[in-house]
């Protein structure tokens, strides 16, 4: 899965107060319930507080923690409880298929920045977290099989895939949404 107990554990210390020591329910897995957004919409329509968990084929690890319920609406919606966050470390063993799971524990979040009201977004055709200045913090495609992710003001971050990489676009091989 993309998220390991080690990274719930490092994620929990950044939940509001009153969700910290809440047990992690998966709602949604790409690979149980298929790669399909109504799918996945239907999964976390009850859950208020969501983590989205996105392993790219380059190994990268992201995601967000939302604390407003994922509905399709016509404009940006959210709370400042909301962060980005990505392992230090891709998963990817060079020259192998294998995967890395030792860095779990290694994160970098991006909280709220108050610059903007750009936090969740989502139509029947994409599901994205963090914007302004015309950029995303990461968008999913409906397909759930890619998206793109950059550097946005809403959470200051950077651009959450590959580092060496001079494409904003990334290809899902994983994607699991959990709630507490």
């Amino acid at each position: 899965g993309v998220l390991t107990p080690a990274l719930m554990e490092s994620l929990r210390g950044f939940f509001p107060y009153g969700v910290a020591e809440e047990n992690f329910w998966l709602k949604f897995s790409m690979e149980r319930d298929g790669a399909h957004l109504p799918t996945l919409l239907s999964k976390v329509r009850t859950s208020k507080h969501t983590i989205f968990g996105v392993e790219t084929k380059s190994g990268h690890v992201f995601g967000a923690f939302c604390s407003s319920h994922w509905r399709v609406r016509p404009s940006w919606f959210g709370s400042g409880e909301s962060f980005l966050w990505r392992l230090k470390a891709s998963r990817a063993v060079p020259d192998s298929t294998t995967r890395n799971y030792d860095n779990d524990n290694e994160m970098e979040v991006y909280p709220y920045t108050r610059s903007d009201e750009m936090i969740q977004y989502c139509t029947e055709k994409t599901v994205a977290v963090g914007g302004g200045e015309f950029r995303i913090g990461f968008m999913i495609d409906g397909d759930l099989m890619g998206g793109e992710t950059s550097a946005c003001a809403t959470f200051n971050n950077p651009s959450l895939g590959d580092r060496k990489s001079r494409s904003n676009e990334f290809e899902v091989v994983h994607l699991e949404v959990w709630t507490v």
